[in-house]
């Protein structure tokens, strides 16, 4: 019996485990996001008063904002090796498809057009990334509480059973 009740107590442990794991990645989306805001305000400087190579100041950013993106200079366009960092972001961070299109959407003009064409393009995008870190909040404030509470009464339920 003693082995039964530590069998039920480690199924709980195990679904209230799963159930806060799941909460996290909600909280690693909006920290990258907002890692991603860093990033945005950097370049939006870089630009204004240094100028200059797209791909160095891109890579100078990135490395300021601490994001989790491999960016490197190739011979190919800016564009392409943009999607291709954007595509390597670890899918630990659990973004939406909506993250994905913006980050895209924000390599898609920079270089491509002047000087206040990309600042504007860059506000832009700011504007919609807020609008994205915002949702995140909403959805941490909604899901983890309840992501935690159904893991463990998922536990507790199974363990009820097992008895």
């Amino acid at each position: 019996m003693p082995l039964k009740i530590f069998g039920c107590l480690l199924l709980v442990a195990a679904a209230f485990s799963t159930g806060a794991l799941l909460s996290k990645r909600l909280y690693r989306r909006r920290d990258f996001l907002n890692r991603f805001k860093t990033f945005l305000q950097a370049l939006k400087t870089q630009l204004r008063f240094h100028g200059g190579d797209i791909f160095s100041l891109v890579n100078s950013c990135i490395g300021q904002s601490q994001l989790p993106m491999m960016f490197v200079s190739d011979e190919k366009p800016f564009e392409i090796c943009w999607n291709e960092a954007a595509e390597c972001i670890p899918h630990s961070f659990s973004l939406t498809g909506n993250d994905i299109a913006l980050i895209r959407d924000c390599g898609s003009q920079l270089g491509k057009t002047d000087l206040e064409g990309q600042l504007s393009h860059l506000g832009l995008i700011e504007a919609r990334l807020d609008s994205l870190i915002a949702e995140a909040g909403e959805s941490i404030g909604k899901k983890s509480r309840l992501y935690k509470t159904m893991g463990f009464f998922v536990g507790a339920s199974a363990a009820i059973l097992l008895l």
